[in-house]
């Protein structure tokens, strides 16, 4: 579906993602309907990296995370959903 972070065989790609990695349903599901934009898919970052960014929410306390360049969303609700209740999140991008 969406760009690999690191180049593994298949199997052990599939087999990190089941066991390795936490992706809520709703970033499972925004990130297959990426995977229908055709040639722009690959724009969209890997479920391991989207693991990695909300952990560094996490670790760095963050409170507000800006976003420059957004295209479907993926990273920036990856990140959004470990900010604290009080948290925001700007993303920005030149197109719609």
């Amino acid at each position: 579906m969406s760009v690999r972070t690191i180049q593994l065989d298949d199997s052990v790609y599939d087999y990190m993602l089941r066991v390795g990695t936490r992706e809520p349903d709703i970033l499972r599901r925004l990130r297959a309907e990426t995977a229908g934009l055709g040639k722009y898919a690959y724009m969209q970052i890997s479920p391991e990296l989207g693991q990695f960014l909300g952990l560094m929410v996490e670790l760095t306390g963050a409170r507000r995370v800006i976003e420059v360049g957004t295209f479907t969303g993926y990273s920036a609700l990856a990140m959004a959903l470990h900010l604290p209740a009080d948290g925001r999140i700007v993303a920005c991008d030149i197109s719609k």
